[in-house]
Order: structure tokens, then sequence, then C-alpha cells
């Protein structure tokens, strides 16, 4: 007779009463478990019901006693194994592809070899995610190499895994990883690491030098208006219709520019724009861009622009009307947009300045809670822009009948809460009175110059020193931009 075949690779583990049976360097997704096949530990057995897609198996509860990395056996006696004509005959191709060494053992990602109960001789074995290949010699699994296509990944990048046959650009010349241990930050050239696949070329030889502008004639012109024909170098880069300057270099001291024709050695500027006079003998030519519609004349003195729009061009704010002046004429450009000489005219309304402009206020008021006696509180604060800023504020102490007062303090800091550091050339005004019931004081602090970098808070502060009634604060903090 036949004996019963079995499969007893790596170890199980199982709890006492347990139903699931875990594996460790088992491979029971390939048919050595099916449902119905004997499980042996030890001298106790039971029954398959259900082969898991990782390593586990489902039984009834285990009476053998737990069980941690034991040895087992599975016993191939399930019905599925033997079912009829056409599974055999579907076994029988099998065992022939086998027998032929047609169908290679796969190997899976988390093993490092292939299971040594399986394969016959001259049989394959593969990895498919790594690519390496071995083949069943005398018994046992031989590593034959690594064979894997190019994986392309682009540019290098120093903290991506690489793997053989990945393939990286650096500085234009290729590379495919040659290490069988996958690794990062391995840079090219390194050859423990990678292989040129296919590197830059060299820099090729250097193109005929194409047409250009420029050019030169020694035509005798006079500078002014109107058409100018020129002879000069035929295969400049002149295109019919481009905007030429002719610039005299002998004989005059002046230029003139307008749109070009062109062709072989004839090219004629029709000229409307020109500085300068007399009758040039020699000429260098260059490109030039068209002129815009509000071309300003110093001549003008700047009246070709509507005064305000010309304001706003310059990013001027123009306050009052435009004065009509004849004299002198160097003043009669700044006058048509609403400046005088030496002075910046006020505004003629009541519109406050802009965010960002010299004028500008930011301020804040309100009435404090009860302030504890001898505790510095934060009235309120302000938050000022970059710029030159003045900074002043206002605190009235309220008491009632019932308070006797003897000491109030007030400052402007960029420390909250705070009296002991008043900002700038800023003091902290202190008053100190005999004890006295229901006095109550106001204080003003003068302005204080700000120069601020960066967005910066500044805070009112106050103290008031008491007994009896609690005592109040209303207040204000403003500043206004100087600069």
């Amino acid at each position: 007779m036949t004996a019963l075949t079995s499969y007893s690779t790596g170890t199980v583990s199982v709890a006492d009463g347990g139903t699931v049976v875990t594996g460790a360097g088992v491979i029971w997704n390939d048919g050595s478990a099916k449902p119905g096949d004997i499980l042996q530990i030890g001298n106790f057995q039971s029954l398959i019901s259900d082969v898991g897609a990782g390593a586990e198996l489902t039984i009834p509860p285990w009476g053998g006693g737990a069980q941690a990395g034991a040895a087992y056996k599975i016993w191939h006696v399930s019905p599925q194994r033997f079912a009829g004509a056409e599974a055999m005959s579907t076994v029988s191709k099998l065992v022939t592809a086998l027998s032929a060494r047609e169908i290679p053992v796969v190997v899976g990602d988390d093993e490092t070899v292939p299971d040594p109960s399986l394969g016959e001789e001259d049989q394959t074995a593969i990895q498919p995610s790594t690519g390496k290949v071995w083949v069943m010699s005398g018994g046992v699994w031989t590593f034959l190499g690594i064979y894997r296509g190019f994986n392309l990944t682009g540019a290098y990048n120093g903290v991506t895994t690489y793997s053989v046959g990945d393939v990286q650009t650096t500085a234009g010349t290729s590379y495919v990883w040659i290490n069988p241990t996958p690794g990062a930050g391995h840079p090219a050239p390194d050859p423990t690491y990678w292989q040129i696949v296919a590197s830059k070329g060299d820099t090729g030889a250097t193109g005929a030098t194409g047409a250009g502008y420029g050019g030169t004639s020694t035509t005798s012109l006079t500078i002014g208006t109107g058409p100018k024909p020129f002879t000069t170098q035929a295969g400049l880069a002149y295109q019919d219709g481009a905007r030429v300057r002719a610039t005299a270099t002998a004989g005059a001291a002046g230029w003139l520019e307008g749109v070009v024709t062109y062709s072989g050695t004839a090219l004629t500027i029709t000229s409307d724009k020109a500085s300068g006079s007399g009758t040039g003998t020699a000429w260098n030519f260059n490109v030039v861009g068209e002129a815009g519609a509000g071309d300003v004349s110093s001549a003008n003195n700047g009246t070709e622009y509507n005064a305000a729009t010309f304001a706003a061009n310059l990013g001027l704010v123009r306050y009052g009307a435009a004065q009509s002046l004849t004299a002198p004429q160097k003043s009669q450009a700044r006058t048509n947009i609403g400046m005088s000489d030496g002075h910046l005219p006020g505004i003629a309304s009541n519109t406050a300045a802009s965010s960002g402009e010299v004028g500008e206020v930011i301020s804040a008021s309100g009435t404090s809670g009860s302030l504890s006696s001898g505790v510095t509180a934060n009235l309120g604060s302000i938050s000022l822009t970059a710029g030159d800023w003045d900074i002043s504020a206002q605190v009235q102490f309220n008491t009632g009948g019932g308070t006797t007062s003897t000491d109030y303090v007030v400052s402007i800091s960029a420390t909250s809460a705070s009296v002991a550091a008043p900002y700038g050339t800023s003091l902290a005004i202190h008053e100190r009175v005999p004890s006295m019931a229901d006095h109550g004081a106001g204080f003003t602090i003068p302005p204080t110059q700000a120069l601020v970098n960066a967005t910066t808070s500044f805070y009112l502060n106050a103290q008031a020193v008491y007994s009896g009634t609690a005592v109040t604060a209303t207040w204000s903090i403003r500043a206004r931009r100087m600069r």
C-alpha cells in the first residue's frame, strides 16, 4: 500500500481550547493544507475545517493544551484531494508539467529562500517582487541571480530606496542599480551600486552663425525725418516693418529712427523721430522699440498728460487743482500735477488718510472693569505696522464714594501689563496723594515717537493703589503715522 503523505514545514502555535492555528515559516495556500486534512501536534489530532488566506488554520476547539512554536504534521486525507476523474486529469497535467520543470515555484515576498520541501531536480523558483531566481540542484535550492526588467524612476532622489533594475538619471546620464541589497543615499556614479546605462554625449560642434542685427553704412545723409536710404551689408536680420535707429558715428552728432524696408544691401528708414543735426557720413544700425503714444517732450514740460492721470501714473496723491504759471518753466511739470516748488499742499476736504499713508490714525478706547489694587493691568492696545509713528494716550481713573486712593500710575509700553518699561522717550506718569476718599485722577501721556520695522503691539498699562470701592479706568490710545 502507498503510505499517507504529510506536510510539516515550519512550526505552529495554538491556545488551549483555541480554534485558530497560526503557522510560522509555513506555506499552506499551495495545497499543503486543505479542509478535511488532519492536523497532528504531538499525540493529539484535529480536523482542519478551513485554510485562511494567510498562515492560519481553523479547527474545532483544541484539546491538546496550549502549543507555541511546536512541530506538527498535516495528514493529506481530505476528500477534496480525491475529486473524481476530471480532477485527476487536471492533477495528471500538473504533474506532467512539474515533471518537465515547466512550472516554477513562486517564492513569497516575506520569504528569503524557496520552501526546501518543494521542487524537483532542475526545477526553478522565482520571487516576482525582487527578480531572484533559484534552481533545484542535488535536492537543494541554489541561487542563480536576479533577473528583472528595468524600472524607470526618473531623476535621482537621495531618500528613495533603490533595488536591482531601478534606473535613475544624474546630470544627463542614466544609471541602473546593481547591488543585490536595496538601499538609499548612494548617489551615482558609485560603482558599488550603479552601472551606466546611457551616458550624456559630448558637446556638439558649434553651428553656423545666424543672421544678426547691427550693421554699418557710409552713406551720407542728413539727420531728420522722411525716407532715408542707406547702403549696408547683406544678410542682416532686419525684416520689413521693424523699427530701426541709425546713429551717426562721423560727420554729425545724433540719430534718426523709423520703420525699415530691407533687401540685399539696401536699407531704407522712413524716419519719424530724430535727434541732433548735420549730415552723417558713417552710421551704426540697431533695432529699437516702438515709441509709446504718450511720449513726454522736454519742451512741453510734461503738459502732454492730463494732470490727474500723470500724478496717478507716478504713484502720487494729488491735492488741489493745477495752476497755470508762465515762469519758470522748470516748475511747470510739477505745477501740472498739483505741486508747487518746495511745498506739499494740504487737502481741502475732510477725507482721512488711508492705510499706509502719512497721517494715518490708529486708535482704541474703552472703560476697564474693576482694577485690582496694586496690580498693573493692560487697559487696551493698538497694532502698528512698520514706520514712524507718534503715540499718545489718556487715562481717567474713576472712584466711588467708598474709595480711598493713594497711588495712580500709567504708561505706554511694548510690554503688556507693565508700568516699569515705558516705551521710547515716554515716561510712566505717577501721582501719589495723601490717603483720601473718593479721589479720582486724569492723565495725558504726550506723543512719543515709535520707530518700528515690523508690525508691533503697543499697550496702555495702568495701576491704582486703593482700598474700599473698586476703581475703573476710562482710556484711549492713539497713533498717527508721521512717515
